[in-house]
């Protein structure tokens, strides 16, 4: 198959990341990260990023203006909070929420759970790697600079 049609692609080429080649790296206590697609790689049209998430586990409620994220549970059971819509999804559960739109999410299983973000567009990568090296009130000017913004507590405090 070739490209000749989808001249507008930001795509360089294919790209392949093999599971046994991803690096991880911590970001909350307990959570590591690893990005299994940079947007480097893909001229910027996406990034995709594999967490692994402990239990009661989740970010506070946030807004990207700029991208939006889709969410592939790989294992476990996650909470989801959107606009108005408050939903359970369990493993094989895709989730896209469209930029603009508050939304926290928060592992609500019984073991470590595992998913994927994809942003689109990407350029957000960075961003999880430097979480580990601030403070909360420092990340919250991080995430800002990162089209993250901060509006609420983490999903489990929420009433």
């Amino acid at each position: 198959m070739t490209n000749e049609n989808n001249t507008n692609s930001p795509f360089i080429k294919p790209v392949v990341s093999p599971v046994d080649e991803l690096e991880w790296f911590d970001t909350m206590p307990g959570e590591q990260m690893a990005i299994r697609i940079h947007s480097k790689q893909t001229g910027g049209a996406l990034s995709i990023i594999e967490a692994r998430v402990p239990v009661l586990m989740g970010p506070p409620k946030h807004i990207h203006n700029e991208r939006e994220e889709t969410f592939v549970i790989l294992e476990g059971s996650f909470r989801f909070q959107f606009g108005d819509e408050d939903i359970i999804a369990n493993s094989g559960t895709t989730v896209s929420v469209p930029r603009g739109v508050p939304h926290a999410w928060a592992n609500v299983g019984t073991e470590t759970g595992r998913l994927l973000f994809i942003f689109t567009p990407g350029g957000i990568d960075d961003f999880f790697k430097e979480i580990s090296k601030y403070s909360l009130e420092a990340i919250v000017g991080l995430a800002a600079e990162n089209d993250t913004f901060i509006m609420g507590p983490p999903l489990l405090h929420i009433k």
